[in-house]
């Protein structure tokens, strides 16, 4: 099975503080990867410079045998979710989803149509005309996730997406996001400061 992202040698300090020092690490197609560590250790960091969002001072990160440590983040396909679910508050559930699709100029027949099908799949499919607002935290992490697999990324990249949820909502929804990742066979990479969510989910655990 090929390697679908590999970080090699990643460093990157703020000032005087290093935050990675020779980082690296390869993740193999469908497989899901835990950073386990507490805050400000470096793990956010890590994930932010393989979305694009960060730059390295050094090192190389590779995605499918292709070289992308200079493509910006919007050419990365990869689907990335955030702790604070970062959902458009004017726009419905469905359009939230659609989003990324809209950005790539996909008919609006196909937008709506995987939007819907994403619903679907994390359960939501009658809240698609509501606004975020109208939803629990569990549910809008529920869209962040399916706003993020709605572009069919190469990677899904989860930054501590449930530690703003009540411990019920938190175990339900990171055993929904392991079932659609085995599903999807997705690559992820997962950060986490919980080490029992990051054994409950995770292929492998650094």
């Amino acid at each position: 099975m090929a390697n679908s992202l590999k970080i090699e040698g990643i460093s990157r300090s703020f000032g005087t503080v290093k935050a990675l020092d020779d980082f690296s690490l390869t993740i193999k197609q469908g497989e899901l990867v835990s950073l386990l560590g507490p805050s400000g250790c470096g793990k956010t960091t890590a994930l932010r410079i393989v979305a694009g969002l960060e730059r390295a001072d050094s090192g190389v990160i590779n995605l499918n045998g292709k070289k992308i440590t200079d493509t910006p983040a919007h050419k990365r396909n990869m689907g990335m979710v955030f702790q604070s679910y970062s959902l458009f508050p004017h726009l419905t559930i469905e359009e939230n989803v659609a989003f990324g699709l809209q950005m790539r100029k996909e008919p609006k027949s196909k937008r709506l149509a995987r939007a819907g099908d994403l619903l679907e799949l994390v359960g939501l499919t009658t809240q698609h005309k509501r606004f975020p607002h109208q939803l629990s935290g569990g549910q809008q992490q529920r869209v962040a996730l399916a706003r993020a697999l709605a572009i069919q990324p190469e990677v899904l990249l989860l930054d501590e997406p449930l530690s703003a949820l009540d411990a019920q909502v938190r175990q339900n929804l990171r055993e929904e996001i392991r079932r659609l990742q085995v599903e999807l066979n997705m690559t992820t990479l997962f950060v986490t400061h919980d080490q029992e969510e990051a054994m409950a989910i995770s292929d492998r655990v650094g």
